[in-house]
């Protein structure tokens, strides 16, 4: 399999009034679905595609509901799911651990590390370059800032 790329043009955020420069980004051809998921999980198992759908669904309920209490979430050959906080820009940090609380957190976000078997599957790819009209519309639009 080769990983389909394209020709972005990007701005330097610290020179806006310079002309953008063309760098190697990737193209995205469309998006696969969890019903497409299904159905070929479902040709490799002994599972419907309808039970696939259900075992989704509940990996989707459950993992939220674990890195919610604090837990990171490993999911084997895949990697792990944990919980970041996002500080308030105001927040300078304190001297003291007693001064930190609540009000320091801005929200949160999710991070993500991909296991080390997955890293192994994912490297050194083939690369092919796509013509620009593969670009979907979400790309086009976000041309610039990417």
């Amino acid at each position: 399999m080769a990983v389909p790329f394209i020709s972005r043009k990007r701005l330097n955020p610290q020179k806006l009034e310079a002309e953008g420069k063309f760098y190697p980004a990737p193209a995205y051809i469309a998006e696969v679905g969890v019903n497409q998921l299904a159905e070929e999980i479902s040709q490799s198992t002994t599972l419907t595609p309808t039970e696939v759908i259900g075992v989704i669904r509940g990996l989707l309920l459950t993992v939220p509901k674990y890195m919610l209490l604090g837990y990171k979430v490993r999911l084997d050959s895949f990697g792990i799911f944990k919980l970041g906080l996002k500080n308030k820009t105001s927040c300078k940090g304190y001297e003291k651990a007693s001064l930190v609380t609540a009000n320091d957190i801005e929200g949160i976000k999710v991070m993500y590390t991909p296991d080390a078997m997955l890293k192994a599957k994912l490297e050194k790819p083939e690369y092919v370059k796509l013509d620009a009209k593969y670009i979907t519309d979400e790309e086009e639009n976000t041309s610039n800032g990417d």
